[in-house]
């Protein structure tokens, strides 16, 4: 599935010339959250780079919906970048029509991180130690177990929504408007499990207000070493981790699409850049913007799949 990428169908610009304005970059989601942290590490590392503003305007509505169908009718010079998530591959298949293309109507630029997510309880609703207990007892009572999500197809859904089709249980989605309010009520106890990104979980299993079953992720996290993969826990083939892609308007000239992604690659390298990464538990991305533009058709081909086996649907 090809994206197109570096197409132009503007008049060409120079990279020497860009950027001559402020740049906005668009969140899609309220701020605090992973994709609004990393869009601002980066932004500042870009205004320092490009002697220019880089402005975070949070767009949230729809699982990214809002936020895409606005940038990709903003001009493509590059002056107006997004930042996406796993979302952004599963909307083509939730949603009957889509107010953009997203296969054709956006350009592949760089990737700012992948991060790793916990499966947490909480354990005063659920009093389990293990994935293969929180497992059996959701077969137990089918359906009845709750899980929370940021929202309809946000990251933290797609991860819990894999685990559910992966281990071969069924739960009872309860989506929030942000993971704020996800994890509010998970600590409250209204909810039983969460899959949240590391970052934000880490602390209130730290603080003994939650238990940590497992990491999404092939790998332990440094961050967490003593917490089991999914894999170690017993859900064979179970492998997520949260992805954020820049993207921006198609048609973007490709010297400017390679400007914006050497620039990005050069933040990531910073040697504060990185420490703040790893104290999130991110990885900092990299590659070309061709390459980015294949991963992302695969991750849409991918998650594909799981909408329908899932039978997720838009709520």
């Amino acid at each position: 599935m090809a994206l197109c990428a570096l197409h132009a169908a503007v008049p060409s610009l120079a990279a020497s010339e860009f950027p001559s304005q402020p740049v906005k970059i668009t969140v899609p989601f309220p701020p605090g959250g992973s994709a609004d942290v990393f869009a601002r590490i980066v932004g500042d590392g870009l205004s320092r780079k490009w002697g220019q503003a880089v402005v975070i305007e949070n767009k949230p509505g729809a699982g990214g919906v809002v936020a895409t169908g606005a940038v990709v009718r903003m001009p493509a010079d590059g002056h107006h970048l997004m930042v996406v998530t796993v979302g952004h591959a599963i909307n083509p298949h939730l949603y009957a029509k889509l107010p953009y293309d997203t296969t054709k109507d956006l350009t592949a630029i760089a990737k700012l991180a992948t991060m790793p997510s916990l499966l947490v309880v909480n354990p005063r609703r659920v009093p389990v130690q293990s994935v293969q207990e929180l497992v059996a007892k959701a077969r137990e009572a089918s359906g009845q177990q709750t899980y929370a999500s940021s929202g309809n197809a946000s990251t933290s859904h797609v991860a819990a929504a894999l685990f559910n089709t992966t281990a071969g249980i069924e739960t009872t989605h309860i989506p929030y408007k942000g993971s704020a309010p996800a994890m509010t009520d998970l600590l409250s106890g209204h909810v039983d499990w969460m899959i949240d990104p590391l970052a934000t979980a880490l602390p209130h299993v730290k603080a003994g207000k939650l238990n940590a079953l497992a990491i999404t992720t092939r790998e332990r996290s440094p961050l967490a070493p003593d917490i089991p993969t999914m894999q170690e826990a017993g859900v064979k083939g179970y492998d997520f981790s949260s992805w954020f892609l820049m993207l921006g308007p198609q048609g973007i000239p490709a010297p400017v699409v390679k400007r914006i992604n050497e620039d990005v690659a050069a933040v990531l390298k910073e040697e504060a850049v990185q420490r703040r990464f790893a104290e999130l538990g991110a990885e900092a991305g990299s590659g070309t913007p061709q390459a980015i533009n294949a991963f992302l058709g695969q991750e849409i081909q991918r998650y594909g799949a799981l909408v329908k086996q899932a039978g997720m649907k838009v709520e």
